[in-house]
């Protein structure tokens, strides 16, 4: 199904209508009229789309390739994310998620200076050393020498794509993906898989740029760039925005400038800046658990909990034991995810954690 049938803002307000995706996906036309989110227009597209696509197979092929998926009804998926308004609904990824704890989002022109090269390459790598998670948008310039200073050091970083995360764009930024993903960093998105990289997908990009940091920083920008995007969705998000200031008259400057006053902080020192961030977050703390509530199962929440153990076992596995219908079994699983009685320890591989 083409993930136009039905826009991103959307499908989280229909995800809360419906409880959960199994629902909706088994919405009848006057179900889905109910809701009041769609016109009739996108609801018949939206059936007619199901008609033809294969969920089975889709689901199979998926599941025997590198790449993972992640919703908002998962533990995994990122709590900052959970806190903005237009959070999307799932992500694609490959790699390692990280916890995203210390995390500092770097951006800037992509036909970036000399200089500009100079200073993300020494920013990606101290963050790196200093066991800062760096985002970019993996674009050339600015994004792509951020990444890069970060893996020259050993540490983790995450690209958010504007495209689907199994299409590499630019394309020269072929080999920087796969260093990506093999140091144990990851590459995400929120768009289907096969997603073009459409001119409308990188501002909604960025607001996950924004969402996932802490602090964002400007190296250089033109005045109206997509660098200021972020800048924007770091206000609105309620980040920090810091820039290294350029020249006056300088047009990669003007962007950087006009945030300087706005009131963004200066970078005038690396060092004492990566201090600061230390000083600021401490040593790493372990995220204080909720108080445990009494769980309430269904009794085919019950079934399926019963086919898992403390060791990891597969979906196959339970799918061929449980003879349930394997739409259920996720929808299940998911929600069992959700409530915290099982965990993914590795790709769709679970444990029982009660």
């Amino acid at each position: 199904m083409k993930n136009e049938d039905i826009s991103y803002g959307k499908k989280p307000k229909l995800i809360d209508y419906f409880y959960d995706s199994y629902n909706l996906y088994n919405a009848s036309k006057s179900q889905l009229m109910a809701t009041g989110i769609l016109d009739e227009k996108t609801v018949d597209k939206f059936l007619e789309g199901k008609k033809k696509f294969d969920l089975e197979k889709e689901y199979y092929d998926f599941c025997n390739s590198p790449f993972s998926f992640i919703t908002i009804e998962s533990d995994s998926y990122p709590e900052k994310l959970r806190n903005i308004y237009d959070y999307p609904y799932g992500l694609f990824y490959i790699g390692t998620l990280p916890d995203f704890s210390r995390a500092v989002s770097i951006v800037g022109a992509r036909r970036c200076s000399a200089y500009g090269k100079k200073i993300a390459l020494e920013l990606g790598e101290k963050l790196g050393e200093a066991g800062f998670t760096v985002i970019s948008g993996m674009a050339r310039g600015i994004d792509a020498y951020s990444h890069r200073g970060c893996l020259n050091s050993g540490g983790n970083t995450v690209a958010v794509l504007g495209s689907g995360c199994d299409v590499i764009y630019p394309r020269d930024n072929r080999l920087l993906y796969e260093d990506i993903v093999s140091s144990s960093g990851a590459v995400i998105s929120e768009y289907q898989m096969g997603s073009s990289p459409v001119a409308l997908n990188f501002p909604r990009r960025n607001r996950i740029v924004s969402a996932l940091s802490d602090i964002v920083i400007v190296v250089e920008a033109r005045d109206k760039s997509g660098s200021l995007i972020t800048a924007d969705f770091a206000l609105e998000h309620g980040k920090d925005i810091y820039v290294i200031p350029g020249r006056i008259g300088d047009s990669l400057s003007t962007g950087t400038n006009k945030l300087l006053s706005q009131g963004a902080g200066i970078i005038y020192d690396i060092d004492g800046f990566i201090n600061q961030l230390q000083d600021a977050y401490g040593q790493k703390t372990s995220v204080n658990k909720r108080p445990k509530e009494k769980i309430n199962l269904t009794s085919e929440q019950k079934k399926v909990l019963s086919m898992f153990d403390e060791y990891p076992k597969s979906l196959a596995t339970v799918l061929e034991e449980s003879h349930m219908d394997y739409l259920k079994l996720i929808s299940n699983v998911l929600s069992l995810e959700r409530i915290g009685v099982l965990t993914e320890v590795f790709k769709n591989n679970y444990v029982k954690m009660v």
